[in-house]
């Protein structure tokens, strides 16, 4: 009986699961499609078009989709760091100095861990 319980919670889990990425796969396709028909009606400028259609930024766009859609927020955390990763060389390039990104870097990471990171007491 108690087998029976457990799988049927298992069950309902992964449903929740195939929803969450329904809805965040779901969204980010309606986003881009929008994104595409203003640039194909001329809606969109010209240097907006340019930075949303920049494949550098397609995990940064996903990662805020998903950070805010879905309940893990590892997928989102992780495409946002890869498109910072990509986007990396500009921010250097931006700045000319890369240790004025040391201390900020440092302190979004620890910040990110304690509120993203599990905790003994939270479940």
């Amino acid at each position: 009986m108690n087998h029976r319980i457990n799988y049927y919670k298992l069950q309902i889990k992964e449903m929740n699961i195939q929803k969450d990425n329904r809805l965040a796969w779901g969204i980010t396709l309606l986003l881009f499609g929008l994104l595409f028909m203003f640039r194909q009606l001329n809606i969109l400028p010209p240097d907006i078009s340019e930075m949303v259609f920049d494949f550098k930024n397609y995990p940064l766009i996903i990662g805020i989709v998903f950070l805010f859609t879905h309940k893990n927020k590892t997928i989102g955390l992780v495409l946002i760091t890869v498109g910072l990763l990509f986007r990396l060389s500009d921010i250097i390039r931006l700045t000319q100095n890369i240790s004025d990104f040391i201390w900020p870097s440092l302190l979004i990471i620890a910040g990110a861990i304690m509120v993203f990171g599990k905790s003994k007491g939270r479940k």
